[in-house]
């Protein structure tokens, strides 16, 4: 009885670099031969178990005369394609199976951008090349994680964590799109691959102070800080009364911090003197441009001195209060007496009725009822008796005071 094949050669895949193995069933084999033939190059691999190809990677094995296989260790890409086995029958018999060899994505240098420099409002595209089987799938996005800012469109804008295809496009470029794109390849078959690709954009400096005026007690320290923006890096300064450049020493201490295109710059200043406090400026200069930010630094009183004047505070609030009380209580007086507390004597007319009635009973003279009936009362406007500054020192007594007044004005009106 003549050899069959029993089933079918299956259609194996293996990744390049693993190892690739077909089987080929064979029933009633007998005394005849099994040969493996790679039909692309119509090469001979093995006869029975004897590798005839010079290829070290090749060989075969069997089970019971019946199952047939052909290894290939460390398979490349050339290795894909049809595989006979075949039967020295006369007319030989033989059956096919298909390797198909699965390659890794690979990024090509030549046709992949490399690292950019472009100027802020300005366009850039970036692209990505690459090989590999089945045919690799591409996507970019940011090394630092954020959105990519895909730019305006109308008064909407937009962003995406990710974007697929072999081109980036980036239109009115900022500084925000400044940092690292990752461009990454896969295709199923690791490992995936990526290329960075760094994006640097150039503007001019940009300065914002957080406290532009500060505070602080001599003998202290302070920190002056300004933030700034700016690519390429710039060189930075700091200046005290426009024209002293100050430096690093045991006075000044001088730190920058940067993050991309940030940079936080600080001045501390120690052990502060009475030279200190003045105006300082701090600087940043590069290709595209210079910016300067202003501080002004003034002294503040110390605890000692804050508690001198808080007590003087509270001393003259104390005085001018028992002084308040005073005032009200020669005010009180003046109204339980019936007395008008102006700042000038009066006439007869102009007193109050206790007054008159006190005056009208002393003696009255011809002249003087002359005067009251035919001269206008007169006013002395040459003597004045401001009741409070009275009540403060000259006539402590409320009453004597009034005693005078009405002695002065009896005595006037005696003489006429």
């Amino acid at each position: 009885e003549l050899p069959q094949f029993a089933d079918a050669i299956p259609n194996i895949t293996a990744a390049v670099g693993r190892e690739a193995r077909l089987e080929c069933t064979v029933e009633n084999l007998g005394n005849y031969k099994v040969a493996w033939i790679k039909l692309n190059t119509q090469t001979l691999l093995t006869i029975d178990t004897k590798v005839i190809t010079r290829d070290n990677r090749i060989r075969s094995t069997n089970n019971n005369f019946r199952q047939w296989y052909l290894h290939i260790r460390d398979v490349k890409e050339d290795d894909r394609g049809y595989y006979m086995c075949q039967i020295n029958t006369e007319p030989m018999i033989n059956m096919r199976g298909f390797l198909d060899v699965l390659l890794p994505p690979t990024i090509l240098e030549n046709g992949t951008s490399s690292d950019v420099m472009v100027n802020e409002r300005s366009s850039v595209s970036l692209h990505c090349t690459t090989t590999g089987y089945p045919k690799p799938k591409i996507f970019w996005r940011r090394e630092d994680g954020k959105d990519i800012n895909l730019g305006s469109f109308g008064t909407k804008s937009y962003s995406a964590a990710r974007v697929e295809g072999n081109y980036l496009n980036l239109t009115h470029i900022t500084r925000t799109h400044m940092g690292a794109y990752l461009c990454i390849a896969s295709n199923g078959i690791p490992p995936s691959v990526s290329k960075r690709i760094m994006l640097e954009v150039n503007f001019p400096p940009k300065i914002r102070v957080p406290n532009q005026v500060i505070g602080a007690a001599p003998g202290s320290d302070v920190i002056l800080e300004c933030k700034v923006q700016a690519w390429p890096r710039p060189m930075t300064s700091w200046v005290r009364n426009e024209d002293t450049l100050l430096l690093a020493n045991s006075k000044y201490q001088l730190t920058e911090a940067y993050d991309s295109y940030n940079i936080d710059m600080k001045l501390k200043i120690n052990n502060l003197q009475k030279e200190d406090f003045s105006a300082y400026k701090c600087g940043a200069k590069n290709a595209l441009g210079d910016k300067e930010g202003f501080i002004r630094l003034h002294a503040m009183a110390t605890k000692q001195t804050q508690k001198k004047e808080r007590d003087d505070y509270i001393h003259n609030v104390s005085k001018s209060k028992d002084l308040h009380e005073l005032t009200n209580s020669t005010s009180s007086e003046s109204k339980n007496l019936n007395v008008p507390t102006t700042n000038s004597l009066t006439d007869q007319s102009r007193l109050s009725p206790t007054v008159k009635e006190s005056k009208g009973n002393l003696p009255k003279s011809e002249g003087l009822d002359k005067m009251n009936k035919n001269s206008k009362p007169r006013q002395r406007s040459d003597v004045n008796f401001n009741t409070t500054n009275t009540c403060g020192g000259i006539f402590p007594d409320t009453k004597n005071v009034y005693a005078l007044v009405w002695l002065a004005v009896y005595s006037w009106t005696s003489q006429l």
